[in-house]
């Protein structure tokens, strides 16, 4: 070994021996979240030539955390508590499952949100030894962000940056003060390639896939360790069990949704134009009661569903969002082509009643209706004027086999008490306000703005 590799062997041990210091100081400080803390080993990262080495240049992609090994040693000796904090913060990034959706957003603007999210839960840890001289500006602009949504979520802010980009902008500001971290580690490994901070190592060759069930067991294990003790519940602040609990939330897009919702059954049926009625009868003179050739069956694939699309225009649910939810699901319809084989769909729009009911017949009638949508309303919600008009049209024989009702709305109004004969989803807009709750009968999908534009 030559004396510079000795060199850098020993600096790569002291800069170890501080991170297992630092795993060592949280553990005192966080005792019910040791087995997160200790979960993230050290290893050393070198610049390139001439890059300079900044405090944001420690990252993690969840099975390490990595940095410069003479940046580590000297924040230990200047500025410990940012070190620590640095540390805490890309742990907290991990147990909230930050970097597994990544690159299915924008980075930008996921990076301040997760950042924003993670520095609201270690200031509500209110924990004196890890306080940085800036985190007074930072709890003005959290203070500000809880105005927004609540709970205050790396998922809920997303959200509303995303239906108010204006203010987002303005916001991203305030990204430098939020970000203790470098998230690069956060790309898979195709996107990675060429980045000169941080590259992968075969030692660290895994699947983010598997590092995220990782972390999602721990965040339960937290949660579990947290309330099998009683007395130390208060130890965990609020705005991380939502953080948690928005991990364990179920992610199902309103495409999957729909597609399952207007599935066909199979119907097995024989299929007469392949049948060969002289083998078979063959078969039943020769055998006495066995026929030479079973009946071919087949799947019956063509036959049509009618479908209503409720759409509650109080509320939440105008403008932008009808328009988004009426386009994506008319592109789920259109690529179902069995479906605009015979298409009957009623599109109505309501709030305390029925304000207008238009029944649909072709792809050009969608087409034309969605081109020129005027939404009607606006008052009050009531849905049970909903069911009662399609009570009426199942009585004038409108609907040959009612596939179901489809109700966009916040959630917020008054519900029929009796399950009614076909199937019922609520497309529930997110209200970061209020609670929505729909009848234990009915089906629920929680979604948002940005996942009826995507485009898939």
């Amino acid at each position: 070994m030559t004396p510079e590799e000795e060199y850098r062997h020993l600096k790569e041990n002291a800069a170890d021996k501080v991170m297992r210091l630092v795993q060592d100081q949280l553990v005192l400080y966080l005792p019910y979240l040791n087995r997160a803390i200790l979960r993230l080993p050290y290893f050393p990262w070198y610049p390139e030539d001439n890059e300079e080495v900044v405090m944001d240049a420690c990252g993690t992609d969840g099975r390490r955390v990595t940095a410069e090994p003479d940046e580590v040693i000297r924040l230990y000796k200047t500025d410990r508590t940012r070190l620590l904090r640095s540390y805490l913060h890309m742990m907290f990034h991990c147990i909230f499952c930050h970097p597994f959706q990544y690159e299915m957003l924008n980075i930008k603007a996921w990076d301040f949100c997760t950042n924003a999210a993670v520095e609201n839960t270690i200031l509500d840890l209110n924990i004196g030894e890890l306080a940085l001289p800036d985190d007074q500006e930072r709890r003005r602009f959290l203070a500000k962000a809880a105005g927004y949504v609540k709970p205050l979520t790396a998922e809920k802010l997303y959200h509303y940056y995303y239906k108010n980009q204006d203010i987002r902008e303005n916001d991203l500001e305030y990204a430098p003060l939020f970000a203790l971290d470098c998230h690069e580690l956060w790309l898979s490994e195709d996107k990675m390639a060429g980045k000169d901070r941080f590259s992968k190592d075969a030692q660290f060759d895994f699947s983010m896939h598997e590092t995220e069930a990782m972390w999602q067991d721990v965040s339960n294990r937290i949660q579990l360790d947290v309330k099998a003790v009683a007395r130390r519940q208060e130890l965990l602040p609020g705005s991380a069990i939502d953080n948690i609990k928005a991990v364990y939330k179920e992610k199902r897009s309103y495409t999957d949704f729909l597609k399952k919702f207007i599935a066909l059954k199979e119907e097995i049926k024989i299929n007469q134009d392949e049948f060969d009625y002289i083998y078979y009868t063959y078969g039943m003179k020769l055998y006495g009661n066995m026929p030479l050739i079973e009946p071919l069956e087949y799947t019956d694939s063509s036959k049509i569903h009618d479908l209503v699309i409720a759409i509650d225009t109080s509320g939440s649910c105008q403008g932008r969002v009808v328009r988004s939810f009426l386009n994506k699901t008319y592109t789920i319809l259109k690529d179902s082509s069995v479906f605009f084989s015979d298409l009957n769909v009623h599109i109505m729009q309501c709030d305390s009643e029925v304000h207008s009911d238009v029944k649909i017949t072709s792809q050009t009638e969608f087409d034309e209706y969605i081109m020129n949508l005027k939404a009607e309303g606006f008052g009050g919600t009531d849905f049970r004027p909903v069911f009662e008009r399609i009570e009426e049209l199942q009585k004038r024989h409108e609907f040959s086999n009612l596939r179901g009702l489809i109700y966009l709305t916040d959630g917020l109004g008054t519900f029929p008490q009796v399950k009614p004969d076909y199937p019922v989803a609520f497309i529930i807009i997110e209200d970061d306000r209020q609670k929505a709750k729909v009848p234990a009968w009915a089906i629920r999908l929680d979604t948002t703005l940005e996942d009826l534009e995507k485009r898939r």
